[in-house]
């Protein structure tokens, strides 16, 4: 191998150097590498210009700045630049056939992180004979204001994400890739990214394959509630009285991008507490005449309506996302978008089940396991069922539950309760990259394993579509895609000490299936991008513990209302875009529920014959030809109000209530905290 290779890219050469993994292979680094053009001055908040040619030999030894941030695990110290739209390409040759591509977005909650090796070393993939590439995009405002204009109409970080890919479709032949053969792959935020770049148009035969981890865009707290708002009041902070658009653009504009990164990270989890909401991420775009879009519609109008990359997906999640948080109170709303009544029968029985399931045994563990189903599981799962309803190809369904020394919440969470001690949120990534924070960790004979079945599992999907083409010493398995087995449930891979193929991840997703198919109805609405968006509230059911059982009931009477209510109230002050609705009778009165059968032990099948979901916005899941065939209203059925990315709200308000009005959410600072974890040292 060359001590000096270069590669010439469409822009000029690139000088990269020699990196060793650590059993001693070596391969080429390529670093530092530009992207797009800087996006400075007039294109703050804009979309990604393709980048400029250089002259001489450009040096691609090191990294590229990082995205502007606060960088959580350093005290919240200010790190980064907003010149941040870098890539980096590790690759085991330069010659040669050429080899599959794989492409990581990281995580953070689109605020922190980076694709540096600090967080995400690509020795293990790279031993493995794929290209490697990790890419810097705009977090934050940066990278996430939206001013419904064609100047700024949002998902500038998104767009960025789209150019890489682009870039890389020109230019990955030269470090020996393929560009036909090209993988995204994403955790987290990355996870959410991933599933949207899937159906965005930006990335239309860009991409081959996806895996899709801890994160999808059915996640509604993954989705700006209120973009102006978040942009108005950001602008207010920093001490600016405009309320027009133009007028805050052109503060913002020209604010100091240190200021600007500071005031937007003061109250991350206060806005996710209040909105369960990232303050900073994607939207549904307005369309402008010439300006590209990355998302027009709800992502699950287009997920539904089989309206996405027809590519492979390998997607899951891990065993235990998230822990409790340390509240002592039970104290969680049922999905707001399955629209029960507030102390209706069909709620309170909801509500007796959900305490047989999770909280009959250890409290905690099961508090753990419920904020981690709410978060992540139940929307990854429900992800699968509608996805092989609308592709032909084959989707890889898995849960990890290891627990070994590489395990990163044993770095990050060291005194955490034995009792809590699970696969948690990104524990899976030290069995994928190389990390700083694991360094020091000397991993056991079954971690080194486990590591090599990760490795294998991730590499051959993107070699060949199929994580175990054929079985070997490691992969004793045959993992069976969905799409082979939908009748009789999801086959899901376990992957612990032993790889196992389950029909299901778990015993309580039936529950969540029978839930969501009788309950879960989106309609269609008014045109969600307009500059004022809908602010019907609905109602938000907060499960309390009282005398050993649970019941339902408001969190603050000034901020919920039922959704009868909310339609009277639309009815008298309608917004000009609104149709006349027609009027919606009471619901009729659902009998007593029975009491609620006690819970049976998990077996190894456990989705079987699980009820169809029901039709979403009208279009028939089936459909995936991308037909729309809007079925007829019924009398009874009631209108719930969406937010700007398609999933409902739980509560909207003109003014921000006192923090003492804040829903107190069961584990949402435990939430955050893994949240800003993935940020790590850059």
């Amino acid at each position: 191998m060359s001590e000096a290779p270069i590669v010439r890219v469409a822009q000029g050469a690139l000088q990269g150097r020699i990196a060793n993994a650590p059993s001693g292979k070596a391969y080429y680094s390529f670093q530092g590498i530009p992207y797009a053009k800087p996006p400075l001055g007039s294109l703050r908040f804009k979309a990604p210009q393709p980048p400029e040619p250089w002259e001489d030999v450009r040096d691609a030894t090191a990294e590229g700045n990082v995205s502007a941030q606060l960088d959580r695990m350093a005290g919240h110290q200010y790190l980064g630049d907003e010149n941040c739209l870098f890539l980096n390409v590790y690759t085991p040759r330069l010659e040669g056939p050429p080899l599959p591509v794989m492409v990581f977005i990281h995580g953070g909650g689109f605020s922190f992180g980076s694709g540096n090796t600090s967080l995400y070393g690509p020795d293990y993939l790279v031993e493995k004979d794929v290209v490697v590439v990790t890419i810097n995009y705009r977090l934050g405002p940066l990278g996430f204001l939206c001013l419904h204009t064609a100047e700024v109409p949002g998902n500038a970080g998104l767009k960025d994400m789209a150019q890489a890919l682009r870039w890389l479709r020109d230019n990955v032949q030269g470090f020996g890739g393929d560009p036909a053969n090209l993988t995204v792959f994403g955790e987290s935020a990355g996870g959410v990214a991933t599933s949207l770049l899937t159906a965005s148009p930006l990335t239309k035969n860009l991409i081959d394959k996806a895996v899709i981890q801890s994160g999808t865009a059915l996640h509604s707290w993954a989705f700006q509630s209120d973009p102006l708002h978040n942009a108005r009041q950001l602008a207010r902070s920093l001490g600016c009285d405009a309320e027009d658009v133009d007028g805050i653009l052109e503060f913002l504009s020209t604010t100091p991008v240190k200021d600007l990164v500071e005031i937007a990270s003061q109250d991350v989890e206060k806005e996710f507490m209040q909105k369960r909401a990232i303050k900073f991420g994607p939207v549904v775009e307005r369309e402008f005449p010439g300006v590209e879009a990355a998302l027009t519609e709800p992502f699950i109008d287009l997920l539904t309506s089989g309206r996405v990359a027809q590519v492979p997906v390998m997607i899951g999640s891990t065993a235990l996302e998230f822990t409790e948080g340390g509240t002592e109170e039970l104290q969680e709303c049922l999905p707001a978008e399955l629209g029960l009544a507030r102390d209706g029968p069909e709620a309170v029985a909801a509500a007796q089940r959900l305490q047989q399931l999770y909280l009959s045994g250890n409290s905690r563990l099961g508090r753990a396991q419920l904020l981690s189903d709410l978060l992540i599981n139940v929307d990854t799962h429900r992800y699968v069922q509608y996805l092989v309803k609308a592709t032909n190809r084959p989707i890889y369904y898995y849960r990890f539950d290891y627990v070994g020394e590489l395990n990163v919440s044993k770095k990050l969470f060291p005194n955490l309760e034995e009792e809590l001690q699970g696969a948690l949120h990104e524990d899976e990534l030290g069995y994928l990259f190389t990390m700083e924070l694991l360094r020091d960790v000397e991993p056991t004979p079954q971690d080194i394993k486990m590591r090599e079945r990760m490795v294998r599992l991730w590499t051959n999907f993107a070699k060949v579509g199929n994580p175990t083409p054929d079985e070997s010493h490691y992969l004793a398995v045959r993992w069976q895609p969905v799409s082979e087995g939908a009748g009789e449930g999801l086959p899901c891979l376990r992957l612990a000490s032993e790889l196992t193929l389950l029909d299901g991840p778990d015993d309580k997703m039936a529950f969540w299936d029978d839930l969501y198919s009788k309950h879960f109805k989106i309609w269609n609405l008014p045109d969600q991008t307009t500059t004022s968006p809908s602010t019907i509230e609905i109602v938000s059911y907060v499960q309390h513990q009282h005398s050993g059982s649970i019941v339902l009931e408001e969190t603050t009477e000034t901020l919920v209302q039922t959704v009868h209510e909310t339609q009277q109230q639309e009815q008298t002050t309608p917004e000009p875009e609104v149709l006349p609705e027609p009027s919606v009778p009471e619901l009729p009165t659902a009998p007593e529920p029975a009491p609620a059968p006690q819970p049976e032990p998990a077996a190894a099948k456990t989705v079987v014959d699980a009820p169809e979901p029901a039709p979403l916005n009208g279009v028939k899941e089936s459909q995936v030809n991308g037909t729309h065939d809007k079925k007829p209203r019924t009398s009874n059925e009631i209108k719930m109000v969406q937010n700007s990315n398609g999933h409902p709200k739980d509560v909207i308000r003109a003014n921000d209530p006192p923090e003492d009005d804040l829903p107190k959410n069961i584990g949402v600072n435990k939430f955050v905290n893994f949240f800003e974890s993935l940020g790590g040292k850059k």
